[in-house]
């Protein structure tokens, strides 16, 4: 493998975005005189042993070659195997590591231990997800070098979109829409920005539109604890921001108000404690044609609410797993239970590949349109079968040379950026021969 043609790939990529930050954060030209430049260690801990954290291995490895800096790889055996992490990190404590790089598996399961960390100076760099920190004003972790979990549903999500009309299919004709999703951290976001994207593709094509999502609700509403499921399923802002606002159930009833109407009886009473009287007050004020113009708005969004609610309930989500067999049996669960599912989601490997061995099984290639998360060498092979119609890529390789570097600068106490997007890279059997496709797919493979 000619590794600096590798590398040189990346860094075409990646470079241009890491020197504007290090310049922003006044981290370039190198450390001052006198500050150490490697001889340290480093610890990299990751979630579980998959070709993805291999990747993040080997990039961490050729930036400690690099930068002088020994790396300490230990791996979980499992995304919610927060014991073997919590070992990892005492023991890099043990070793007098002058830095963590860490994906984390739990939100808050490791922060006793990493804040034991950060008591002895030690430099905490999250890669792939992030923890919660108890003080939001002295974070746990200095910086995060992953992708947007959000951006990639939304990738996947349009994607299969593009993969569907391919085959000559009309979005309309879109039945079940099925997501099995990971205990991992990262699931949440992906879950959401695959369903916000859809919901909204569907809608119009029915000729109605959702609310845009507020992202900054979302942050601060899990911020304090709400769930990120709660922003998946809740209704459209624009139509009353409650069930009711889509007809509650049997899609009648609801806020008339929300609809836009204004006035008259059926205000005052699905509103639920106005002044009917008031109500009827106004209404004899309003001419004839007047009237007419309301009660057509109010059947107009009646009718819309009602389309909404048929599209969020085409959405079927299993209970969130870990394993690839428990991924697979959630997945034909899905499917005896929605005769009618035309796509499925997973959200990282495991996912993914239970979803895929779900459809093998059932012969259900080219007729349930699957998308998936992550890849490795079964994911391809999914690809290029037609079980599969791609899948969504992350930078594993630059994640683990990006989380070293930024490592080291703290350790050199440079500023660096708190947060830096690697990006998502959609893979399907059109590109899977793209040269820097094929160095994300694997970081060892000669393009030479």
């Amino acid at each position: 493998m000619n590794r600096n043609k590798k590398k040189g790939v990346f860094r075409t990529v990646t470079a241009c975005t890491l020197s504007a930050i290090m310049l922003l954060c006044g981290g370039c030209g190198g450390p001052p005189a006198g500050v150490r430049q490697g001889g340290g260690k480093i610890a990299v801990i990751t979630k579980q042993p998959i070709a993805f954290w291999d990747d993040v291995k080997l990039g961490a490895e050729d930036a400690g070659k690099e930068l002088g800096y020994d790396i300490i790889y230990s791996v979980a055996e499992g995304d919610n195997d927060y014991a073997t992490q919590i070992e990892s990190i005492k023991n890099a404590m043990k070793d007098k590591v002058d830095a963590i790089v860490i994906a984390p598996n739990g939100r808050t399961e490791l922060n006793d231990v990493l804040q034991q960390a950060v008591d002895k100076g030690i430099k905490i760099i999250a890669i792939n997800s992030d923890v919660t920190s108890p003080d939001a004003n002295n974070p746990l972790t200095i910086s995060l070098v992953n992708s947007s979990d959000f951006d990639g549903g939304v990738c996947a999500a349009r994607n299969i979109i593009k993969s569907w009309k391919a085959k000559g299919k009309e979005v309309s004709d879109i039945g079940t829409i099925g997501i099995v999703g990971s205990t991992a951290a990262t699931s949440d976001m992906r879950m959401l920005g695959f369903f916000d994207t859809m919901k909204r593709t569907l809608g119009r094509s029915s000729g109605v539109e959702f609310a845009e999502l507020s992202m900054m609700g979302v942050i601060m509403g899990t911020a304090s604890g709400a769930p990120v499921q709660a922003f998946m399923y809740e209704t459209d802002d624009s139509a009353g921001g409650g069930a009711a606002a889509y007809g509650g159930e049997g899609g009648e009833g609801g806020d008339a108000a929300a609809y836009g109407a204004e006035g008259g009886d059926a205000a005052a009473n699905a509103a639920g404690g106005a002044d009917a009287n008031a109500a009827q007050e106004e209404e004899t004020e309003l001419t004839a044609a007047e009237l007419e113009v309301l009660a057509k708005e109010k059947e107009k969004a009646d009718a819309d609410a009602r389309i909404k609610m048929d599209i969020v309930n085409r959405f079927v989500q299993s209970e969130p797993c870990s394993k690839r067999k428990e991924a697979k049996e959630k997945a034909k669960a899905l499917i005896d239970q929605n005769p009618d599912i035309s796509i499925l989601f997973g959200t990282n490997t495991n996912m993914t590949l239970g979803i895929c061995d779900a459809i093998n099984e059932l012969g259900l290639a080219g007729k349930v349109f699957a998308v998936g998360f992550n890849t490795d060498d079964e994911i391809i092979s999914n690809i290029k079968n037609g079980v599969l119609q791609g899948t969504v890529v992350q930078n594993p390789y630059v994640m683990g040379y990006v989380g070293v570097k930024f490592a080291t600068s703290a350790i050199n106490n440079d500023n660096i950026t708190s947060h830096l997007n690697t990006g998502v890279t959609f893979v399907n059997a059109d590109n899977m021969n793209n040269d820097f496709v094929k160095l994300i797919l694997n970081p060892d493979a000669d393009i030479s």
